[in-house]
């Protein structure tokens, strides 16, 4: 699959003529139809969500990417990464999705570190922030002797969170992958947040607020696009996430 980390082997972030054409029909037009249903009245789900009942696993490995994530030096990039997380687990209650918590936490806490610091975007085999986030994960994970297959599943999240849309129906796509797809498209453009409960809403965001995270999304992505101009968050860029960014229902 185009974005996955057995992908990244491959291709290292880099997209093909081919592969740009294939995402833009499989990815890009149904993301850009979720982006359009922001803006229409929807009904949140009636199921029940407090904020303090996801508590954060107090284990080692979570306390280090804390750690990781808070030396990255963007606060906005920071409470986005701790929303991510907190719409991720609203979102599988939602859905009744069993999901590993901590395991999510850790991709939600370290995707977009390659985004934002150098330190982890150093890697030069690196075409996309994706993968450079992934490495640094998966160095995470080994350093604590975490296991394999939920190693696999974190870097995996990570390396498709940016794709903009994953199929719900696609065997191959465990639920950590796509609630990290999912919970990222919903901070940054506002899919799946009106059907979260209000009170919830307004909790993550009084907790982790916004903090101008629009400007600097869009900044940190014209970076990037610039910086791999083959990756996809090139093409997204050029296909109209900016204006995404900046037209959605935060304004901020």
């Amino acid at each position: 699959m185009i974005g996955s980390r057995e992908w990244m082997n491959i291709s290292h972030g880099q997209l093909s003529i081919k592969e740009k054409i294939k995402l833009i029909n499989q990815v890009l037009m149904p993301a850009s139809f979720a982006f359009s249903k922001t803006f229409f009245q929807q009904m949140p789900s009636d199921t029940a969500l407090e904020f303090n009942e996801f508590q954060i696993p107090d284990t080692a490995i979570v306390k280090e990417a804390m750690i990781e994530l808070e030396h990255c030096g963007s606060l906005s990039v920071i409470n986005h990464s701790w929303r991510s997380y907190f719409w991720a687990a609203a979102i599988a209650k939602c859905k009744t999705w069993d999901v590993n918590h901590e395991s999510l936490l850790i991709a939600s806490l370290i995707h977009d570190l390659g985004l934002v610091d150098d330190t982890v975007a150093y890697n030069e085999q690196c075409k996309c922030f994706t993968y450079a986030s992934a490495l640094h994960a998966e160095d995470l994970c080994k350093k604590h002797h975490y296991p394999e297959d939920k190693t696999e599943n974190i870097s995996n999240a990570i390396c498709l969170h940016i794709n903009g849309y994953l199929d719900e129906n696609d065997p191959n796509l465990t639920k950590e992958v796509l609630l990290l797809q999912k919970a990222t498209a919903c901070d940054v453009i506002g899919t799946d947040f009106a059907e979260l409960k209000q009170s919830y809403r307004e909790d993550v965001l009084t907790q982790y607020p916004r903090e101008n995270f629009n400007d600097e999304m869009q900044r940190l992505l014209k970076k990037e696009a610039q910086r791999n101009p083959k990756s996809r968050t090139a093409l997204m860029c050029k296909s109209g996430l900016p204006m995404m960014i900046k037209m959605n229902i935060f304004k901020q």
